[in-house]
């Protein structure tokens, strides 16, 4: 054997040795073949309720009146998305709620829109868009949107129940601040822009039916119009609120504040109206003044950690929710305690309602959701 023999049988032992230590030192995972799984045929969420033909659908509970001895077992029971909300109006059925809304487009635009909600599901029924006007009312049967055009020389009365077309437009001959929709939403209290001025329209066929005046005040007015009650007008300056009577055109007493009101609300039967102030430091505390609508007394004072920027009575004047920071708070007007204290919007509430029922609450809050409340038996 020649020696280029003997290097070559070497060198194939040498790489079989080593790859047999190489093999010894490895520890090589175990392949497992996969686990078989099986598809459960149970729908994930268990449905108790048989009778319930789709379970697609959730089920709610059917709701009972919000009252002193239950507030406090509101429970958030559905939501829905809302973009920049400005005002909840319940339909006098408590069936659905209609929403107005204030954006901007991608090009700089305003766009202004309403969405009708059916409840409790909270599906949209209709939604209408325009950037031809703003949204000021809505009426108490969901039918009807007031918008003022946006030069403020005209207000069209839109029907949502219709396509969304326009079935009166009133052109007055002044310029135009706010339109609000009566309780009944028979007449359009119509504010003007430089007098103090109420003029009532039929929303029906837009004829006149009265002009209001008398309210003096050295500042600019912020707001005037209808409220929750039949009976007056709410006239709003700064810090000054006074109710004039609509059909002999009486004023009630002048309710002073230390500061500006930034919410008020009246009871149906117009007997009392809660108001709240935007404290600029820490004396004196907020609070919302529950005031004699007559009389111009001060019944009650609820003491507040920080102000409320919405209120609202329920239908029969017994409580009073507030938006008061993230918190749902609802207040005994009789005792003035405060029965509960809800969590949930992740800002500030900017706005609620009592549906006409008393049995449902509707809130939105600034982080752009919609929050629908009933009380969990």
């Amino acid at each position: 054997m020649n020696d280029i023999t003997k290097i070559k049988k070497w060198f194939i032992r040498y790489l079989s040795l080593t790859a047999i230590v190489l093999l010894a030192a490895c520890s090589l995972p175990e392949v497992t073949p996969p686990v078989e799984t099986t598809v459960p045929t149970e729908p994930p969420f268990i449905v108790t309720n048989t009778e319930s033909p789709s379970p697609t659908v959730p089920a709610f509970p059917a709701p009972v009146e919000i009252t002193n001895n239950n507030a406090a077992s509101l429970t958030m029971v559905n939501r829905a998305p809302v973009n920049t909300a400005q005002l909840i109006k319940w339909a006098n059925d408590s069936l659905s709620l209609a929403v107005s809304t204030q954006n901007t487009d991608a090009s700089g635009n305003q766009l202004f829109g309403v969405s009708v909600l059916a409840v409790p599901g909270l599906t949209p029924t209709n939604i209408m868009s325009t950037k031809d006007g703003r949204v000021a009312d809505i009426s108490s049967n969901g039918k009807l949107a007031a918008l003022v055009s946006l030069d403020m020389t005209s207000i069209s009365l839109v029907d949502l129940t219709a396509a969304n077309s326009v079935v009166l437009t009133i052109s007055p001959d002044f310029l135009v601040g706010n339109a609000t929709f009566s309780p009944d939403g028979a007449t359009l209290a119509v504010t003007i822009i430089d007098e103090w001025k109420v003029v009532l329209y039929s929303s029906i066929d837009g004829s006149l039916i009265n002009t209001l005046t008398g309210f003096e005040t050295a500042a600019p007015i912020y707001n005037a119009g209808f409220t929750q009650s039949p009976q007056w007008i709410v006239w709003h300056a700064r810090a000054t609120l006074q109710l004039q009577e609509i059909v002999n055109g009486n004023f009630g007493p002048t309710l002073d504040h230390q500061d500006f009101v930034t919410a008020y609300a009246m009871t149906r039967d117009g007997s009392m109206l809660a108001s709240n102030v935007s404290t600029a430091g820490i004396d004196p505390a907020p609070a919302v003044t529950l005031w004699d609508a007559a009389g111009g007394n001060v019944l009650r004072t609820f003491e507040l950690t920080e102000p409320a920027h919405c209120i609202d009575f329920s239908p029969n004047g017994t409580l009073l929710a507030m938006g008061v920071g993230s918190a749902l708070q609802i207040w005994d007007v009789t005792s003035g305690n405060m029965l509960a204290s809800l969590d949930g919007h992740a800002g500030q509430i900017t706005a609620l309602a009592f549906s006409t029922d008393g049995k449902l609450l509707a809130t939105i809050g600034n982080d752009n959701q919609l929050f629908l409340w009933q009380v969990s038996e």
